[in-house]
């Protein structure tokens, strides 16, 4: 009785996409594949599944509780991979180490993660980012913030917010401070959501030098277009962090982009793996990020040598909440019988239908209005317009 009921059902979290749904999401993920092309990134393809110790390094723990997990009949544990980046820094740590730097990539496809479904996310969703590997500079930085942006542009998405903050900075103010674990993160748990009293309060209880707390306690108000010339540098680290920001916000205006970015040195969310800048992407109408990244300098070093990188990924199903893609599966032409015209109307590129049924001539007609055809072609040669 139980399995009978289960036959015709969805899990939780997945769907099935067809007709105009299915087709708008290929032509977005046509558009992005495109865009990031021609910026010069080439597709990689890494497995759909893998051995959980290598999806699960570096990944925090919230994104290895949200694994989907199983075994093998050897008894081996393997996962779905929940994101791109972690697979891509295992292939480039292994396999590609020693080519050419940078390396950039593109990726398209489906993620899992055992999530409570929302807005624009289920449990498998659909991610398409670049990583862009070998390269710790400004410019790489850049190039990456301006390609989501030039990303969304290609889909005719333009009324877009991007914040941009460096993890660096409060990593480099921490790291002269002897805290616990709990400690850390409930610092980082206050800062990200620019809570101050209960930083304050936090700050209060704990042993820290007057310099050091001030900067913390600063932290929730470092955000807009002066957030760098009121930071306080406590250290080296944190002043580099700082002036990272001011290079690649100088980048960004060679693009003509910067008027599209506020800072927020507040920004902590994100990958147990970025160790510099990072970023998301928001547009108007909706209360969460369409777009994600930053950079993760360590990471690679988990699979092989040390090797910089930077990313993103777009939400694919989050862009098109907004984006009414052109994405047309009716046929142009229904034709009675396939000939010579069939096969040089499709080579040029039109879509024409073949009766296979076959269907009298009012019954073809009114078969050809439900799938809004524009002609009927038939089997005499002519053409009649709908």
């Amino acid at each position: 009785m139980f399995a009978v009921q289960l036959d015709k059902q969805l899990p939780d979290g997945v769907a099935d996409l067809f007709f105009n749904d299915a087709a708008r999401k290929r032509a977005v993920e046509r558009a992005l594949a495109d865009t990031f092309t021609r910026w010069g990134y080439s597709e990689i393809i890494p497995p759909m599944f893998e051995y959980y110790e290598s999806l699960a390094a570096e990944a925090g723990p919230q994104l290895r509780e949200e694994m989907y997990r199983f075994f093998d009949r050897d008894g081996r544990t393997l996962a779905l991979r929940a994101d791109f980046t972690i697979p891509i820094a295992r292939i480039v740590g292994t396999k590609l180490f020693d080519r050419a730097m940078p390396l950039r990539f593109f990726y398209i496809g489906s993620v899992f993660r055992y999530i409570e479904p929302q807005a624009g996310v289920r449990r498998e969703f659909t991610q398409a980012g670049v990583e862009l590997i070998g390269a710790d500079t400004a410019d790489a930085d850049a190039e990456v913030i301006a390609l989501a942006m030039t990303a969304l542009r290609a889909l005719g998405i333009t009324d877009f917010r991007f914040t941009l903050g460096n993890t660096a900075y409060l990593q480099a103010i921490l790291r002269d401070l002897d805290l616990n674990a709990t400690d850390q993160a409930a610092v980082h748990e206050a800062i990200r959501r620019k809570n101050a009293p209960a930083l304050a309060q936090l700050l209060a209880r704990l042993n820290l030098d007057a310099m050091h707390r001030d900067a913390l306690a600063q932290l929730p108000t470092l955000w807009g277009n002066d957030a760098l010339d009121r930071a306080l540098g406590v250290n080296d680290d944190a002043r580099a962090a700082v002036e990272r920001l001011r290079a690649v916000m100088a980048r960004l205006a060679q693009y003509g982009l910067a008027d599209f970015v506020t800072l927020d040195l507040a920004e902590t969310r994100g990958m147990q793996y970025y160790t510099g800048i990072l970023f998301e992407g928001f547009v108007q109408g909706l209360g969460f990020a369409v777009a994600s990244g930053g950079r993760y300098d360590n990471l690679i070093a988990h699979f092989g040598p040390s090797i910089p990188a930077v990313g993103f990924a777009i939400g694919v199903e989050r862009v098109m909440m907004v984006h009414r893609a052109r994405a047309h599966i009716a046929p142009e032409v229904i034709a009675q019988v396939y000939d010579a015209r069939v096969q040089e109307a499709r080579a040029n590129g039109r879509i024409v239908e073949v009766d296979v049924l076959p269907r009298d001539d009012d019954a073809l007609r009114a078969y050809a209005r439900v799938r809004g055809a524009r002609e009927i072609w038939w089997r005499d040669g002519r053409v009649e317009k709908l």
